[in-house]
Order: C-alpha cells, then structure tokens, then sequence
C-alpha cells in the first residue's frame, strides 16, 4: 500500500467523533455515506494498492487496552459534502 493522500484537516487539531448516517447505517457499513467532516472519514489518510490500484481510506481506531488500523474501500459514488 502507498500512501496518496489525506483527508485530515491539518487545521483541526481534534477532530470530531461525530457521524453522519441520514439513512441508519453505521460508520463501518460498506453503503455509510462517506463525509469527510464526520467520523471516521475525517481521520483517514488515502492509500493506493501497488498491486490492484483500488484506493481505500485508512484510519487508527483507538480504544481501551488496543489500537487497531481499519481500512474502508474508496467508493466515489458515497462521497458527500455534507
């Protein structure tokens, strides 16, 4: 994986954990609107496979006693501006 690019805002030290689902998904559902102001999209950096070229969205979830790197497929079509 090559890392291509961010969706972090470098001028927000915090970002929110706020979501966004208008329509009852969750954040790690694969049909999950893909707004980079809500959470997780806003942590993610943007990662190239070497082998395929299919783009995913990669971020750090932290919790309790584990950190754990999560990846979500690009879909263009789920990107909104809200």
């Amino acid at each position: 994986m090559q890392k291509v690019g961010t969706l972090r805002d470098e001028d927000i030290a915090e970002p929110t954990f706020e979501e966004w689902h208008p329509d009852g998904t969750r954040y790690d559902s694969p049909d999950a609107p893909i707004s980079v102001r809500h959470f997780p999209f806003n942590r993610c950096d943007v990662y190239r496979c070497t082998a395929c070229s299919r783009l995913v969205l990669r971020y750090t979830e932290f919790g309790g006693y584990y950190i754990d790197h999560r990846v979500r497929l690009l879909d263009a079509s789920l990107i909104t501006s809200s």
